[in-house]
This record gives C-alpha cells, structure tokens and sequence, in this order.
C-alpha cells in the first residue's frame, strides 16, 4: 500500500471513530478544538535552570524539569506558586523557577454576532437560559441567552482577566455562590457584585478600597489578580440576571 493510500485510509478511520464517538455521547477535548477564530489565551513559561515539580505547595518532591523547557501555567497560588503542565504531568513549582512572559496587549478584533451564535447553536449546550464564553484574547465576555440550537448574543462586556503572572484558569465551569461585596485585608483590595465560577475565582467589579472607591478602573486588558473583572455597571448586571449553574467557558 503507498503512502497516499494509507494516508487516505487513516484519515477516513479516524473519521468513522469521531462520529462514533459523538454518536455515543463521548466528546474528545483538546485546545484544536477551540474554534480557529479564537486564539488560545495559555500562557507558557520558560524554566531556565531547571526546577523541582512539588506534589502541593510545601508538599514533597515528585519529579524535576529540565533547564530549557516550557511549562503551562494553570493557577497560581499568591505568585509564589504555580502548578504546572508539562509533559502531560502535572505539579506546583516555585515562582523564581519560571520565567514568565509579559502580558501581550489585547486581540482587538472583533466577533460579529453571526460567528458566536453559529457556533454556540452548533456546540453550546446549558441547563439554564444563559452560556457565558469568556474571550481572554479580546477581553469580552459573551453573554448569551436560549437554548442550543437558538442562542442569541444578549450582551457583551469589557473584562479584564488574570495577567501572565496570576492567569485566569481556563476551562469548564458553573456558576455557583454571589455576593454584593467582599473585602480583602490580605490583598487590601474588594469589589462590588462578585459571582463564583471556580473557587477563589470570581466575576466582580473594578477593585476597590475599604470605602468602596474604585482603586483601579483599568479593563480591555490582561490585569487582574485572576478574577474577570468588570465595570459597577457591568458587574452589577451579570450577578442580577446570570442564573446559579449556568455553565461558563473560558479560553
């Protein structure tokens, strides 16, 4: 069999196993299954000398990267932490280990209603009446409404997420607790009308001090400390209107 051929049949076996899997409900995930006009908002850093991979933080050893190797920051715990993936393991490495790359300004781009609703028809699925997408590379949150197969873009926002050296985690989640205010004497820092996503991780406003001034208005790029922040407005709409459960995708 020449090499075309065995190509061709590879290709096509592939295929069959695809939509056999789809039929029995089995999705295969992977980042080449972000949409092609999106563009990956993983961060990646360098481990120039080396570093030791970390079961928890101050938990024991359990394996050492290279010097000269790349990692994928997931999360980070205070910028002295970072749990990692690199060669399909995953660990908690320290800070100094990694060299970190600044952040890139914001892809300005934008999205027409068509492209995010043919997409979400063809692929977004909720329990609820709403499907947040959040675009890290362009600094929007995408709040739809319906229903598989008749989403409708009912309002876009203006974020800013986690910066390269406090990254937003990126994935699958659901909306969980809220909460008017919160204050944070560690960080010396609070906000307004915050939603829970994932944890520690949450929608809220603009930071704000123990008064309730706004500290630092700044949105449309990378900045926070991992939350996706919003303006009062912005942020005030979202906890009034986005059910508890409703699923919210970041990439």
């Amino acid at each position: 069999m020449n090499r075309k051929i065995l190509i061709t049949v590879m290709a096509a076996v592939f295929i069959m196993l695809a939509v056999s899997l789809s039929f029995l409900g089995i999705v295969i995930a992977s980042e080449d299954m972000i949409p092609s006009f999106i563009n990956s908002s993983a961060v990646y850093a360098g481990v120039p000398k080396g570093a030791v991979v970390y079961e928890s933080i101050d938990g024991k050893p359990i394996d050492m990267i290279l010097s000269g190797a790349k990692v994928e920051i997931l999360k980070d715990r205070g910028a002295k932490w970072y749990y990692v993936r690199f060669k399909n393991k995953l660990g908690w490495v320290k800070a100094q280990t990694l060299d970190i790359p600044h952040d890139r300004p914001a892809d300005t781009s934008v999205l027409s209603n068509n492209i995010i609703e043919n997409y979400a028809n063809n692929n977004i699925a909720s329990e609820t009446r709403h499907y947040v997408w959040v675009d890290i590379e362009r600094q929007r949150v995408y709040v739809l409404k319906g229903e598989k197969g008749s989403w409708k873009v009912e309002k876009r926002i203006t974020c800013a997420s986690g910066s390269n050296k406090s990254p937003t985690t990126r994935g699958h989640f659901k909306i969980s607790e809220r909460g008017t205010w919160f204050y944070s004497e560690r960080l010396g820092s609070g906000a307004m009308y915050w939603v829970r996503f994932n944890g520690s991780y949450l929608f809220h406003s603009v930071a704000m001090d123990r008064d309730r001034n706004i500290t630092d208005p700044v949105l449309g790029q990378k900045h926070s400390s991992g939350c996706v922040r919003m303006s009062v407005e912005d942020a005030k709409w979202f906890f009034e209107n986005i059910e508890e459960k409703t699923p919210v995708w970041i990439c």
